[in-house]
């Protein structure tokens, strides 16, 4: 269940901003900067609880981002940090590639500028919301 949520962290981490190019910057502008995990909805095994609930993501301008999980492990709460790039393949679908798993899309909906949500398309029915840090 770990692996199933770090994977949804870093699906996320690397789908949720956008590259394009054009003057609607909406999007790219709301996503840079530091996101905490508030919500997680179908994710087999996993609750956000004291200790997942300080789990971060960082997007930055220039479509680098990080993230500090955090998790529970033999009763002490230790944080995992990865990086990546990310790219939007189109509206609010984004495409990543995450060493070991391949190119992964996903939707990301913002329902303000300081939350989003991201479902992933290979488990629909999952997601993973982030309110501005």
């Amino acid at each position: 269940m770990k692996k199933i949520l770090i994977l949804l962290l870093s699906i996320s981490m690397f789908t949720a901003c956008s590259d394009d190019d054009d003057d609607d910057a909406s999007v790219e502008g709301n996503i840079v900067g530091t996101w905490l995990l508030v919500e997680a909805n179908n994710v087999p095994g996993f609750t956000i609880d004291s200790c997942t609930g300080q789990s971060t993501i960082t997007f930055n301008a220039d479509n680098t981002a990080s993230s500090t999980f955090y998790g529970e492990v033999e009763d002490q709460c230790v944080s995992d940090t990865d990086t990546g790039n990310w790219s939007n393949s189109s509206d609010s679908q984004y495409t990543i590639e995450i060493p070991g798993f391949g190119e992964l899309t996903g939707t990301v909906v913002f329902s303000s500028e300081s939350r989003f949500t991201f479902s992933p398309n290979d488990l629909p029915t999952s997601s993973l919301a982030f309110e501005r840090n």
